[in-house]
């Protein structure tokens, strides 16, 4: 930097006040790191069973699509029921796109690296699709686009009963999904280390020929383990 002319301790020092120098720095780095922890558990759980999944990122895309999906629609449902709905279709829409390259290796014996890279592309053009506005020529617009939004290719705002609530409001705006992205890395650790089916996940991880010669299901704690990942 200093080569360019630019002052590297300024750059350093915008970094550090941007992510923590004050309070709402500090919330600012609280909510975004919230879906890079569950992504990050993404990658730790299958890496547990010895696969290498680099599609985090299209498996939470898919996620994002099936949750917002619910969120903008079944307007009038009391938030106890909007809420969770909109959580579990969003799992849902994750698992889904984990077991596609699950149950390719298991299958096909296709290796997770190239399929998970090329379901990210799927998964990010897929979500373009759902929210496009639908061009000159009269394209069909996507299924989720806001027919309000003109040109604009955007969803609906979701509804407030599928929004998680503030633990801090204005001007911090911290949510309560911080708190379950650290309940679920428990529940994680608490699967992984202390059931039946974490012990298999790692030993299918140590050498997936032993488990199968111990009896396990090596195929079945792929496909899971590709799927819980998701």
């Amino acid at each position: 930097m200093w080569i360019f002319g630019d002052n590297p301790i300024a750059a350093y020092r915008g970094l550090f006040e941007g992510a923590v120098g004050s309070a709402r720095a500090w919330s600012t780095t609280i909510r975004k790191m919230t879906p890079l922890i569950l992504t990050g558990l993404s990658v730790a759980v299958a890496f547990k069973a010895g696969l290498f999944n680099i599609g985090a990122s299209g498996q939470f895309i898919m996620g994002t699509v099936c949750s917002v999906a619910v969120g903008i629609n079944f307007e009038g449902l009391p938030a106890f029921i909007h809420l969770p709905l909109a959580l579990l279709a969003g799992i849902a829409g994750g698992m889904a796109w984990g077991f596609i390259p699950g149950a390719l290796k298991v299958f096909t014996g296709a290796h997770e690296v190239i399929v998970t890279i090329m379901l990210n592309y799927v998964a990010s053009l897929f979500a373009s699709w759902t929210v496009y506005a639908g061009g000159t020529q009269g394209q069909t617009p996507g299924p989720l686009w806001d027919t309000t939004a003109g040109p604009i290719s955007e969803t609906a705002d979701v509804f407030m009963s599928a929004r998680l609530p503030w633990i801090f409001a204005e001007p911090y705006r911290v949510h309560w999904g911080v708190v379950i992205a650290l309940v679920v890395a428990l529940i994680m650790w608490w699967v992984i280390f202390k059931t039946t089916l974490g012990f298999e996940t790692r030993t299918v991880g140590a050498n997936n020929k032993a488990a199968r010669y111990a009896g396990m299901n090596v195929n079945w704690v792929i496909i899971l383990t590709m799927m819980i990942a998701g």
